[in-house]
C-alpha cells in the first residue's frame, strides 16, 4: 500500500492530506509538523487572537475539527524530520522514529525574518506562530507602548490590534512609503492616513542602528543619533522560506524549493507547495514564492492532486486580503510593472474598488469593502481580457454586464 509524507502540518500540509482523501487515495498518509498544534490558519494570529477579550475565546482557526485526522486515517505527528532521503525514499525524526514514503510533500512554510539589530529577548517578538501570538497577546496586557518593525500586511495589522487594546502603537518604516511594492502609491497614503485617524504614530524612511534592552524595555536608536523608548517590540519584516531540509536532501532551491508547474521538485516523486516553493509564474514562466492564505491552500490542493497522478498545473491569479479597522482591503492580480491607467469606482470613502490597466487590460485590482465588485471582475483579470476603460469608469456600468459582454 503506498505511503505519502507530508512535511510540514500548516495550512498547505493539511489541505493536501484533506485532499488526498477526498480524491479516493486509500493509501497510508503521514502528516509531521513541528508544532504541538494540529493545523490551523494563520491569518486571525495578528487580529482576533489579540484582541478577543477572553484568552479562552480567542483562537478557533483550526484548520478541521480535532476528530478529521483519526477519522480519515491521517497519521499526524507533532515532531520535525532531522533527515529526508530522497534517494531510498525515508525520514529520520528528531524522536528518532523513521518512516518510508513513496512520495512526499514539503509544505515546511516559513520562519519570520529577524534584524541583528534587534536580537532576541524578552521585550522583542515576531508574529509567525500560535505561540508566538500568544506571547504577544500577554505582553500587550500589561504594556502601554509597542514600537512594530515593518510597515507591511502583518505590521499593520498589528498596529490595528494594539490600539483596539489601547497600546500607544509606533509603526517603523524604513521605506519611503507603506507597502511600497504592494500598494499604489495614492492608497498607500490612504492607508497610513486611516491609521492616523486611529492614533497610529509612523516613522518612514527610518534608519534603525541598534536596540538596547532594559529591565522595563527596549530603546531603539536610528540615525543621527535618535531614539525612543518602547515597552515591546514586534518584528514583522517578512518572513524566510523554510528550505534547508530540502536544500540538504539535494532538491533545487534559491529563495524556496524550486518546483515545476505540476508542484514537482527537481527529484521526482518529491513536491513543495506553499510559502516554501518556488513556481514558474505566468506566460513568462518567471519564478515567483507567494506568501499568501490563498497560495498556501490552492497550491497544495494542486500538488496532491498531481500525486494521485493528474496533471493539473498551478496557473494562480494571486489574490490577497487584510481586515485592518473596518477596512477589508482585498488586492487581485500583481503589481509589478508599469501600469497605464488607474481608474477609481467609488461608492464613498470606506468603499472603493481601483483597477490598473496595461493596454486595456486589469492586471490589478483592490477593493475597499467591496469584494462582491472584485469577484465581478476577476475572470477579466485572470484571462487578460481587454476592456473598455470608459465603460469600466462609468458607474452605471455593471462590471458584472461588462464580464459578461466580453466573454460572449
Amino acid at each position: 500500500m503506498e505511503t505519502i509524507l507530508i512535511i510540514g502540518a500548516g495550512q498547505a500540509g493539511g489541505r493536501a492530506a484533506e485532499t488526498l482523501r477526498a480524491q479516493g487515495f486509500d493509501g497510508t498518509v503521514v502528516l509531521v509538523g513541528d508544532e504541538h498544534h494540529r493545523p490551523y490558519e494563520r491569518p486571525s494570529l495578528s487580529k482576533t487572537v489579540l484582541t478577543a477579550p477572553d484568552d479562552k475565546e480567542c483562537f478557533g482557526a483550526w484548520l478541521h475539527s480535532s476528530d478529521f485526522y483519526d477519522s480519515n486515517r491521517i497519521d499526524w505527528v507533532a515532531d520535525s524530520v532531522k533527515k529526508l532521503d530522497v534517494i531510498h525514499r525515508i525520514a529520520i525524526l528528531e524522536s528518532g522514529r523513521s518512516i518510508g514514503f513513496d512520495k512526499c510533500l514539503i509544505t515546511t512554510g516559513g520562519r519570520a525574518r529577524r534584524l541583528p539589530c534587534t536580537p532576541d529577548s524578552r521585550h522583542v517578538f515576531t508574529l509567525r506562530t500560535l505561540p508566538d501570538a500568544m506571547r504577544v497577546r500577554s505582553r500587550m496586557g500589561d504594556a502601554r507602548s509597542v514600537a512594530v518593525i515593518g510597515g507591511g500586511f502583518l505590521g499593520l495589522e498589528f498596529a490595528a490590534s494594539a490600539r483596539a487594546r489601547g497600546l500607544d502603537i509606533t509603526v517603523v518604516e524604513s521605506g519611503e512609503r507603506l507597502l511600497g511594492r504592494a500598494l499604489p502609491a495614492e492608497f498607500s497614503e490612504r492607508l497610513r492616513a486611516k491609521h492616523e485617524q486611529n492614533g497610529v504614530k509612523f516613522m518612514v524612511g527610518a534608519k534603525l542602528l541598534c536596540s538596547a534592552e532594559h529591565a522595563h524595555g527596549v530603546t531603539l536608536i536610528f540615525a543621527e543619533h535618535a531614539s525612543q523608548h518602547f515597552d515591546f517590540v514586534v518584528i514583522a519584516v517578512g518572513q524566510e522560506p523554510n528550505e534547508e531540509l530540502a536544500r540538504e536532501s539535494g532538491l533545487e532551491t534559491g529563495n524556496g524549493i524550486h518546483v515545476d508547474a505540476h508542484c514537482e521538485s527537481s527529484v521526482a516523486g518529491v513536491y513543495a507547495a506553499g510559502d516554501c516553493a518556488n513556481f514558474p509564474f505566468g506566460s513568462t514562466g518567471r519564478r515567483l514564492r507567494l506568501e499568501s492564505w490563498q497560495n498556501a491552500q490552492d497550491q497544495a490542493i494542486v500538488a496532491a492532486r498531481n500525486m494521485l497522478g493528474e496533471a493539473v498545473e498551478y496557473r494562480p491569479s494571486p489574490w490577497f486580503w487584510t481586515d485592518q479597522y473596518d477596512w477589508n482591503v482585498q488586492m487581485l492580480g500583481m503589481l509589478d510593472g508599469p501600469v497605464d491607467e488607474w481608474i477609481e469606482r467609488q461608492a464613498s470613502s470606506d468603499k472603493t474598488l481601483l483597477m490598473g490597466l496595461r493596454d486595456n487590460v486589469i492586471v490589478y485590482a483592490l477593493a475597499v469593502n467591496n469584494g462582491g465588485e472584485l469577484r465581478a471582475i476577476r475572470r477579466l483579470v485572470e484571462q487578460a481580457t481587454p476592456v473598455d476603460p470608459e465603460a469600466l469608469a462609468d458607474l452605471n456600468v455593471k462590471l458584472r454586464q461588462l464580464e459578461r459582454k466580453a466573454h460572449s
